[in-house]
């Protein structure tokens, strides 16, 4: 069986802080890749996966955020014996600022 990549962009490994303003009020997390349609992020504890998300990400390197409205496509536990559960979020980027789509493609995933 041959695995094919559904993904439309190709991805970008960062270490970038995000505050996801939620229904649940704002959960902390921390982005691991991203790219022009998506994002997975580690978290402690889990938004309401069938509400819109609205990411507020930091890009330190840059001294740069960028804003965008997502929505959750998957999620995954991870459990740990030393520390509270975790979680991991797959997002879609459901708008982002034209601005930001720029400074995206053009300086923080080069």
């Amino acid at each position: 069986m041959e695995f094919r990549e559904r993904r439309e962009y190709s991805r970008a490994k960062v270490e970038w802080p995000v505050k996801i303003s939620a229904a649940k009020g704002l959960i902390s997390g921390m982005i691991k890749n991203i790219s022009l349609g998506g994002a997975f992020i580690r978290l402690e504890r889990l938004p309401n996966i069938d509400e819109t998300l609205d990411l507020s990400i930091e890009i330190p390197e840059h001294g740069y955020a960028l804003f965008a409205n997502a929505e959750a496509i998957r999620f995954d536990v991870y459990p740990s014996d030393e520390s509270p559960v975790s979680y991991g979020l797959g997002v879609r980027i459901t708008n982002l600022p034209e601005d930001d789509l720029e400074f995206l493609s053009s300086t923080a995933l080069r």
